[in-house]
């Protein structure tokens, strides 16, 4: 059984609907996006010496090589 049509007033007529309520925040998601943040931030900076570790371990061996090569001494 289909329910009463809703009525508009003469006043009424011809306005635009109001608008729709806002939404709530989703929390949920919210959390979990700072969390993923810090993540990514934390991971950087308690991996940084490892990677600056491995980084100069790197250049130092392939300037030594090139610096070998280059004059030939080893």
């Amino acid at each position: 059984m289909a329910g009463k049509p809703q009525m508009v007033s003469l006043e009424d007529f011809g306005k635009p609907p109001p608008p729709p309520p806002k939404n709530p925040p989703n929390w949920p998601q919210i959390i979990g996006g700072v969390a993923f943040l810090l993540f990514i931030v934390v991971g950087f900076i308690v991996l940084m010496p490892w990677m600056e570790k491995v980084g100069m371990g790197y250049w130092s061996s392939s300037s030594e090589i090139a610096d070998a090569g280059r004059f030939a001494s080893k």
